[in-house]
């Protein structure tokens, strides 16, 4: 009897090692052949304001580039890049060392000429008055000719000394005039109030008339250019409004505007340039700035929608993957609107299911459906 137990007990072991790996067996085969889980939504009516998306840069509509008139040393350079400058500021000084001390010389000159003339002016004038009242002495009979001679001669040497006197005023003024509007020449000035956006010189640098010293932008005056897919040309219309978001502020958007479309395509990239003109522009922009746009080209208030990411894009059309029982068939719709969140559509019904992200399943192949939450 007990040889018998013995030879028994191995063999309700190995038993019950191999209902434990078949029982193991029959769970992996249930994970291994369960359907997938696909996540199934119903179309809902929202307002759907449709948008073409575009990414764009901010530039100035008028933008100069300042330099001299006069070649020389550039003596120096006042401001740099990004500084905000005021129309008629000095940007840079070429030259102005010697042209400075010719213009002080120049003003003395001058000066003194201007005291010539006075005092010539007040001896001719008393002259004239000595010359009357030898006039009418002589009538008198009371003063000699030869004494109304001496009048006449001293009132005429004094009058032509006015007159040169005045003459060397004018010739005075002149060459001062010149000079003047030498030095203006060598002041680099600000066309229009705007922002330095370049700065391509530095003090000490030689330059001839003409060099370009300063890039400035006039920023009062700003436009946004984007391009789109030339696929979106029929979607847009001159006028339509934008939303624009600054990356950097992007709690602070704007509105804009499109003003112009193309005028052409560019045949290598299939795209299309747009310009819009941003309304009450804020402070904080500045030039080549990026944006993001979204222009609005059309609105849905009750229209039926899913998530964007339901909907499949093909050659041949529109798509969604349409629930039924539990497998999917592909059902062509048709698209009126969309957004970076939702499309507007035709061609289902409230109560049609379909899968939430059309890319991760299969037509024809059994799903857990799963319903998904608000």
């Amino acid at each position: 009897m007990t040889h018998s137990s013995s030879a028994t007990r191995p063999s309700r072991g190995r038993w019950l090692a191999l209902a434990g790996l078949i029982a193991a067996g029959l769970v992996v085969a249930w994970f291994v052949r369960r359907p997938p889980t696909a996540v199934v939504v119903s179309p809902e009516i929202r307002e759907v304001v449709d948008l073409v998306v575009v990414s764009g840069r901010l530039r100035a509509v008028r933008e100069a580039a300042v330099g001299g008139e006069l070649g020389g040393t550039v003596e120096e350079a006042l401001v740099r890049e990004g500084d905000r400058v005021t129309a008629g500021q000095e940007l840079a000084r070429i030259g102005m060392l010697d042209y400075d001390s010719q213009q002080q010389q120049a003003r003395a000159a001058r000066a003194t000429s201007a005291a010539d003339v006075e005092v010539a002016a007040l001896a001719a004038a008393q002259a004239g008055r000595d010359l009357a009242r030898a006039e009418e002495l002589a009538k008198d009979g009371i003063t000699t000719t030869a004494d109304l001679e001496t009048a006449r001669s001293l009132a005429a040497r004094l009058t032509a000394l006015a007159t040169a006197a005045r003459a060397r005023l004018a010739e005075n003024d002149a060459a001062l005039a010149v000079l003047e509007r030498q030095l203006a020449k060598r002041i680099v000035r600000a066309p229009f109030a705007g922002i330095v956006t370049r700065r391509s010189v530095e003090p000490g640098q030689s330059v001839v008339p003409g060099t370009a010293l300063y890039l400035v932008a006039e920023m009062s005056a700003v436009e946004i250019y984007a391009e789109t897919d030339e696929n979106n040309v029929q979607r847009l219309r001159v006028g339509q409004p934008a939303t624009v978001i600054a990356p950097a502020f992007r709690d602070q958007t704007f509105t804009a505007r499109l003003d112009q479309i193309g005028p052409r395509v560019d045949w290598d990239r299939g795209v299309i340039g747009l310009r819009l003109t941003p309304e009450k522009p804020p402070a904080f922009l500045l030039p080549n700035m990026t944006v993001d746009v979204n222009i609005e080209v059309g609105r849905y208030p009750q229209a039926l929608t899913l998530p964007a990411a339901a909907v499949l894009r093909a050659r041949d059309g529109n798509f969604v993957m349409l629930a039924d029982g539990d497998r999917f068939t592909r059902r062509a719709i048709k698209v009126i609107g969309e957004n970076p969140a939702y499309v507007a559509i035709e061609g289902l019904t409230a109560g049609d299911r379909v899968a939430r992200e059309a890319t991760k399943v299969t037509a024809d192949t059994r799903h857990q459906m799963t319903a998904a939450t608000p």
